[in-house]
Order: C-alpha cells, then structure tokens, then sequence
C-alpha cells in the first residue's frame, strides 16, 4: 500500500460582528464579499441582538440575514451566530449599563437570550442553557465566541449614533483587551467600520457623476484622523455604475423587514472606508505599576468609554489613567517579561482640548535617550517614532507637565520599530481609484435608473410592504395586512398633508 502526504491548504478565518441583522451590509459590506470570493478565509459573523424591537419580526429578520450571507458572502449557515440579546430594553435603560443580580427586560418582553423557531441562541448551543440579561452574560458570550473562532481578522462595527452599535463596539474591546492579555500569541488585525457615517447617513450621490470616494461628515467627532482611513475598493460587481442589477442592491431588498433598500444611493459607493486598530502593544504582557491611578485603563485596548450609550449627545466618561492631584512623582512604572525592541508610541487622552495638554517623558533602562512626548487631549492619536531602544526590560513614563482639564489617559501604546502591514489578501483589495469609462450610454441608463429608484421609493411611502404597516396597525394579522389597513395608512397620509 502506498501512501503519500497531501498539503492541507488551512484557511484563516475572519469575524465580523454587528448588533442587527442588516448591519452585515453597512459594515463588512463589499468587503466581506471580496474575501469570501477570494478563498483565502473561513467567514463567520455574530449578531448581538435577534433585531426583536417588533417581536413578531425576529423570526423573519434572522431568516433575511441568513440568505443574504449565503447568498451574498457565500457563507456557511453554521459560521452564522446569534447571540439573542434585545434589540432595545424596557424602562429606557441599556445592557452596557446593567449592574446587579437583576436581568434587563427587552422590548420583546424577554429576560434571557433565546432565538426564534428555527435557530438557537450562541449560549443555548455551547451549554444547553440561556444567558440573562445581564451586562456580565453579554460580555461572556461576546468573549467566549471571540475566543471559540480566534479570527485572524475582525471586523467590527464602530462607536456611531445607535446605542446598540456603541455598546457593541465598546465590549468588543473591552474582551479583546483581556483576551490579549490572556494570550501573548492572539494578536488578530481589527478594522472597525461605522455603519452610519459614509454608509446609512451617507451622501446620496450613487448616481452622480463622476463618482467620488466616501466621505467621512463626523469624522472630526471620532478618536480617527483622515489619514487614518483604511479604503477598500467594492466588488467589481457591486462598483457597477447600475443600481438595479447590483448585486448589493438585491441584498438590501433581501432584509424587506428594514426597506433599507430606499438608502441604496446612500449605502452603496464605489469604496468603503475602515480604520484598524493597532494590537501590537508591547503593555499587554507587561508588568505596571504607578505612583498613583489605575494602570489598567493604559491597556484594556478602550480608547474612550461613554457615560449613557442611549443619549444622543455623547456623554463622555472618565476612563484613563489619571495620578491623584497630590501625587508629586505622577509615574508609571513598565517591566516587560522578556527584552524588547521599541520604536513607536502612541498615546490617546481626553479632556477639554484647546490648550490643555500633557508632557510625557519615557526613559529606558538601558541608558538611551529618554523620548519626550506631547499629548493633546482631544480623544485623537498622539504618535511618535524615534531611533530604536534595543533590549529594554524596564520603561518609565513620568509626567513632566499636566496642564488645565485633563481626564487623563485612555491608552498608551509601546509598538515595536515596524509596523505590521495588511497581509497580501487584503492589500490587494485596496481602493485604488475609479476606472469607470464614463460614456453617453452610461450617462443615459443611469439617469433612467435614478428615475426608476424615485419611484420605487414614492410607490412604498404610500404603498409600504405589510412589516411596516404591522408597526402602524399592531392589531393586523401577524402574517396579513388586509385591505382595509392599506386604505387607513394612504387616508391618514393624505390628510397629513
């Protein structure tokens, strides 16, 4: 018998999580097809909430998502998760916000995670139990599905105007802070997208000619610079100057229950904009110390935390490290396991901005020049790269200045000399321009789609699928709108006007 060895190809896998089931398309978009047509990972993706605010929907919602992801990312049903939190909590609280024994109740009416007929809930799965309502229980879940499928790329939704997406996006990095301090060797690359900004509050400007980049309107109100901006080029497919046919568009019209389709000119662009977080700090596996303040805010990989995640105005907290008013020495001590090579330093803050700001100054153990570093503590990036400090063991960061309102740190980053580059897969999906070949035909077919589109949107405002008239007439059949609710909705529409 002979027998010969086969090379088992192993894919890496990527991990994209998003509270709602159409979130899957304002934030891993385009891209998540890109990589799932380029073969070179696994996809899964974790929804947080069963998108439950109007019950009767769930089972619905969770189906839509399902057949956009096999269908429009090629994905496996089984890599699809859902953890089955509440889209939305009774009493006006939040779960990011949740203290005590006490679960939450969900607008379903729900205390525990659950799915609808037909699915399972990520908890029930691994255990054969359901997880409370509880801030601890969601962190849980979150953490353990982060450390069952050890994506090598995660893909997150960002901090923007929804409450669920900020609380989702902040316990991502709350868990992965202590999952990279947990494991010295799971350093995964993070890009984090928003899915308003650009995307569900983006220009309409899909039919306009020529076509431009994203456009970031908040981005000045995000700890992100301009330079910052990761852009990823759409599927050549779903970059098509024609709406109709795209396949992205007929994804949108897959999730009817949201009609997130009439925000197709909107969501659908040419490029989609990402911003990676660095997971090369040196901190996470360092020994600190100070002479006053919590050390731990330097590393738990949050570079800002928020006092009420349901306000609309952004409230803030205080999360840094900050030394006590009567600390003279304002120090932080750093011992690393074994000697390193450092080279770069990024730091973030908070406080009033303006003129506020901080002096740091970093010494090294091995005699080298100390590195003096201003900070401006306006929620941004501060960063320097200087001469490498070969075999450091031991670094000191000592306050030189700390002047008017400041919170105090939010992160601190000691990075190696090099900075680690996208892999190949991911470099070669990189926007890169527009080649549309501009000519009358298509000039001609994309005024007609426009028109098309206008009407579309015209025909359901006064004409809606039977989902959004369930939420104006609760007493309609759960499966069937009659005729008489048609007639009520177009009545009271036209006395409104």
């Amino acid at each position: 018998m002979r027998s010969c060895d086969r090379e088992v190809e192993v894919k890496q896998k990527v991990l994209l999580i998003v509270p709602h089931q159409d979130d899957e398309l304002f934030v891993g978009g385009g891209l998540l097809r890109s990589i799932a047509k380029g073969g070179a990972y696994e996809t899964y993706v974790v929804y947080t909430t069963n998108g439950d605010f109007f019950p009767d929907e769930a089972r619905v919602r969770l189906g839509e998502a399902e057949r956009v992801l096999t269908e429009f990312a090629g994905m496996e049903k089984s890599h699809i998760f859902f953890l089955g939190y509440g889209d939305g909590w009774k009493d006006g609280g939040h779960i990011y916000h949740q203290e005590g024994d006490e679960p939450l109740v969900s607008m379903a009416g729900k205390t525990e995670t659950y799915a609808p007929e037909g699915h399972s809930d990520y908890r029930y799965m691994r255990s054969g139990r359901h997880s409370a309502y509880r801030r601890a229980d969601f962190k849980r879940d979150l953490k353990d599905v982060l450390a069952e499928v050890r994506a090598d790329l995660l893909l997150v939704v960002d901090f923007d105007k929804h409450a669920d997406h900020r609380a989702a996006s902040l316990l991502v990095e709350e868990c992965l802070g202590e999952l990279f301090r947990e494991d010295a060797f799971y350093r995964p690359l993070v890009l984090k997208r928003f899915a308003y900004d650009g995307v569900w509050k983006g220009r309409a400007d899909f039919f306009e000619l020529p076509r431009r980049a994203t456009e970031l309107a908040e981005l000045s109100q995000t700890p992100y610079a301009a330079e910052e901006e990761l852009r990823f080029a759409m599927p050549e497919d779903c970059a098509s100057p024609y709406l109709l046919r795209n396949p992205f568009y007929r994804a949108l019209r897959r999730h009817r229950t949201q009609e997130a389709w009439q925000k197709a000119d909107e969501i659908i662009n040419i490029d989609e904009v990402f911003f990676q977080r660095n997971t090369e700090n040196l901190l996470y596996t360092a020994e600190l110390s100070a002479s006053s303040g919590n050390t731990e805010f330097l590393r738990d990989f949050k570079l800002f935390d928020c006092g009420d995640v349901t306000e609309k105005k952004l409230a803030l907290k205080e999360c840094g490290w900050k030394p006590a008013e009567e600390d003279l020495e304002k120090k932080v001590w750093i011992r690393f396991e074994t000697p390193q090579t450092v080279g770069r330093i990024a730091a973030y803050a908070l406080g009033n901005g303006g003129a506020d700001r901080l002096e740091a100054v970093f010494s090294f153990d091995t005699g080298a020049e100390p590195v003096r570093m201003d900070i401006t503590p306006d929620g941004k990036r501060n960063f320097c790269t200087f001469e490498p400090r070969e075999r450091v063991r031991e670094m000191t960061l000592r306050i030189g200045a700390w002047e008017g309102v400041v919170w105090g740190i939010t992160e601190l980053e000691i990075l190696p000399p090099e900075e680690k580059g996208l892999p190949e897969t991911l470099e070669r999906l990189l926007f890169r321009g527009d080649s549309l070949e501009v000519t009358k035909m298509v000039k001609i077919r994309m005024r007609a789609e426009k028109a098309i589109l206008s009407f579309k949107r015209k025909f359901s405002r006064w004409l809606p699928n039977s989902y959004t008239l369930r939420r104006y007439y609760p007493d309609a059949e759960r499966r069937r709108v009659s005729v008489r609710h048609r007639v009520m909705y177009i009545v009271e529409r036209l006395r409104a006007r």
